[in-house]
Order: structure tokens, then C-alpha cells, then sequence
């Protein structure tokens, strides 16, 4: 007796807005399994990004924005951890990616900016800024000069990513993926052997897809000078601020990092997007698990 072909396996999908972007989420399971552990992931996805954006006075970040001047603020575990992880990504990379632009960042307004800031106003904004003015010790923070704010925004997609992997590899999902605009974090094996497949937007061309080698690393992210942008006098502003001048970054137009997390990669593209090719490369040279 021939059996006709089984057609190859497909995740279950779910798409999801948070984070100002779409979430998907990609699970290999049985029907009747998907909706409890949909709702998981969303439940895991908002509570963490209600809590880890500096925009909106409710958040947590928002408070220690408020007190962490005056003195030790306590905070959550989720804090602690997702800003450990972005302060010792600070120190790897010399200040290149930094967590603590948030007065920086908040002056330039993206995405609703229409024109850059005065000159004078973004160095008073680069003298509030630097990782080595806040202090993490275990489950509470506070900043050394009056004025510093926090900005998890390039990790934090990243950090909500891994959790949610973590909250649903716990459930006893065995492969899927979840992804945050353009960051992705895969794991487990498809069950029809397929191998994994993943492209990233070309960045002058968005109806391009530019197919990115699986280099058996867990987690992808793109960073690219085409998604927050406007116009001014005849030049193009971005959102991806170099800390060293408080301008957007002009060394790349788009950074691909494969590592071992999607908080890793997430950091690591912003910082190899500033840095530029030289440096970025220079940098997987060194660490294996970093490409």
C-alpha cells in the first residue's frame, strides 16, 4: 500500500501587538495544546513590557527614573535582571551600547521626532548619560548624578524574547520561535528534521529579504537606520544614537548579530550598528558565540 506524502509539519501561530511592534509567536504542538500556552506567552509579553519601558509614568523604570537620583530604589526581579544583563553588555562594549541614554533619547522624541535637537541640549543630555552612573546592587539601583535616566529599549525586546522562551520551554514546548520586530529568539528541533530558515529586510529595499545563514546560535536581531527616521534640511535623522555624540550613528545602515540569547542580540546589534563593521567584526573574532 503507498501512503500519499505527509506534508512537512507546521508550527502553531499567534500574532500579538506589543513592544510598538507585531509579536509572533511559533509553536510546534497540538491544536487542542495552543490556546492555554498562547495566552501564556501574551500574559509573559505584556507584564514584562508594562514594566520595562521608560515611556508612561506607571512602569517601573519610570519610577526609578523618579527616585534612583535621591538613593537606593528597590525593584523587581525582572528589573534587575533585564538591567544587569544591559549594564555588563555596557561594560563589553566600552559604552557603545548603553542603557542610560534615556535623557538622550527622550530629547530626540523618536518616533514622533520632526527636526534635531539644539546642540547645546543634546550635550546637556550626553552630561546626564554614562552606564557608570547607575549602581545595580542585587534587587536595587540607584544613579550617582541627578538627571540620569534609563532606556532598556535596545535590550529589552531581547529580554521579554528569552522570557517568554523560558515561560513556554517550562510548559514543555519542545521547538518554536518567538519574534519582536525582526528579533528572534528559535528553539528545540522542528519535528519533520527541516532545518531552520531566516532572512532580515534589506535595509534600502523592503521588499528584498536577505537570506542570513544558520550559524547554530539561538537568537537573531537587526539593527537598522530605516525604522524611526525623518527628514530635515535635506538630511535623514535615525533613531540609533551614537553615545559618543548623541547624533545617529553613520557607520552602518543595517547590523545582523547571531548569539546566544535574543538580549545578547538584540544589545549587540544596536552596539555593532554604532560601532560600524570594523569593530563589529572584531568583536565575533574574539567570542564564539557571537557572530
Amino acid at each position: 500500500l503507498l501512503l500519499p506524502k505527509a506534508e512537512p509539519a507546521r508550527p502553531r501561530e499567534e500574532f500579538h501587538v506589543a513592544m510598538g511592534t507585531i509579536v509572533r509567536v511559533a509553536m510546534f504542538v497540538d491544536e487542542s495544546e495552543a490556546p492555554p500556552l498562547f495566552a501564556l506567552a501574551r500574559d509573559e509579553i505584556d507584564h514584562l513590557a508594562a514594566q520595562l519601558t521608560h515611556y508612561g509614568t506607571a512602569s517601573e523604570v519610570a519610577r526609578v527614573n523618579r527616585e534612583a537620583a535621591a538613593g537606593w530604589v528597590e525593584i523587581t526581579t525582572d528589573l534587575a535582571d533585564a538591567l544587569g544583563l544591559s549594564l555588563a553588555i555596557a561594560r563589553r562594549t566600552g559604552g557603545i551600547f548603553d542603557p542610560s541614554l534615556g535623557a538622550l533619547t527622550h530629547l530626540w522624541g523618536f518616533p514622533d521626532a520632526t527636526r534635531p535637537p539644539a546642540a547645546t541640549a543634546i550635550d546637556s543630555a550626553l552630561a546626564r548619560s554614562g552606564y557608570r552612573h547607575v549602581h545595580l546592587d542585587t534587587r536595587r539601583v540607584r544613579f550617582d548624578r541627578a538627571g540620569v535616566r534609563l532606556d532598556l529599549g535596545a535590550g529589552a525586546k531581547g529580554f521579554i524574547i528569552d522570557c517568554t522562551v523560558a515561560r513556554l520551554q517550562a510548559a514543555g514546548v519542545l521547538a518554536g520561535v518567538v519574534e519582536a520586530g525582526g528579533d528572534l529568539r528559535r528553539w528545540g528541533t522542528k519535528p519533520d528534521g527541516r532545518a531552520w530558515r531566516f532572512g532580515v529586510q534589506h535595509p534600502r529595499d523592503p521588499e528584498v529579504i536577505v537570506a542570513v545563514e544558520d550559524v547554530g546560535l539561538a537568537a537573531l536581531a537587526t539593527s537598522g537606520d530605516y525604522e524611526q527616521t525623518f527628514e530635515f534640511d535635506g538630511q535623514r535623522y535615525h533613531h540609533l544614537l551614537d553615545p559618543g555624540t548623541g547624533m545617529p550613528a553613520r557607520r552602518s545602515v543595517s547590523a545582523t548579530v547571531w548569539a546566544r540569547s535574543a538580549m545578547e542580540a538584540d544589545a549587540l546589534a544596536t552596539a555593532a550598528f554604532v560601532a560600524g563593521p570594523q569593530q563589529a567584526l572584531e568583536w565575533a573574532a574574539e567570542n564564539d558565540s557571537l557572530e
